[in-house]
């Protein structure tokens, strides 16, 4: 029978003790001092060191910038919300027909353009981190505004086609 609910003083159960015959703790450090207690009745205080912080994570370099695939993306958006804005002011596509369908190239460049955006924003914060090396901070950059101002774009855009919808339906 080994099961402790039916044996409750089994010795095999039982934990040792810390101590050992001399009453000395067997993992505890021995150059301790003997009492570092702060002397303030403050015990949540700061202890005095030479550092203002007392710990400074030093990062290596770990991942690769996607900068570029960043400017990519917000390029991508941009492009989508010129296509949108020509076909909405009849430049383009007009003798083919696709005016119809052109309201959705605004609504598909803002997915591109919200990701540039939003993974241009992490990214400056993994440069600030020390993740990703410093060099990269410009591009990164270009492709968050990029990002931003082609989200921006493509709502404006797709904000016009539906404004117009509205107004065709009001006046019909």
């Amino acid at each position: 029978m080994s099961n402790p609910i039916l044996r409750p003083n089994d010795p095999r159960f039982q934990r040792p003790d810390v101590r050992d015959v001399a009453g000395n703790n067997r993992f505890g450090d021995e150059n301790a001092p003997a009492d570092s207690a702060p002397t303030t009745a403050d015990v949540y205080a700061v202890s005095a060191g030479d550092d203002a912080k007392p710990f400074t994570p030093q990062y290596s370099v770990q991942q690769a910038s996607r900068a570029s695939l960043l400017l990519f993306l917000g390029g991508i958006g941009w492009g989508a919300a010129a296509v949108g804005a020509a076909c909405f002011l009849g430049w383009l596509f007009s003798w083919i027909g696709w005016v119809d369908i052109a309201w959705m190239t605004p609504i598909v460049g803002a997915g591109p353009a919200g990701a540039a955006w939003l993974l241009a924003h992490q990214e400056l914060k993994a440069i600030g981190a020390g993740a990703i090396s410093s060099a990269a901070l410009p591009l990164a950059r270009n492709a968050y505004w990029l990002g931003l101002t082609g989200l921006i774009a493509c709502i404006g855009v797709f904000s016009a086609f539906v404004l117009l919808a509205i107004r065709l339906i009001l006046t019909w």
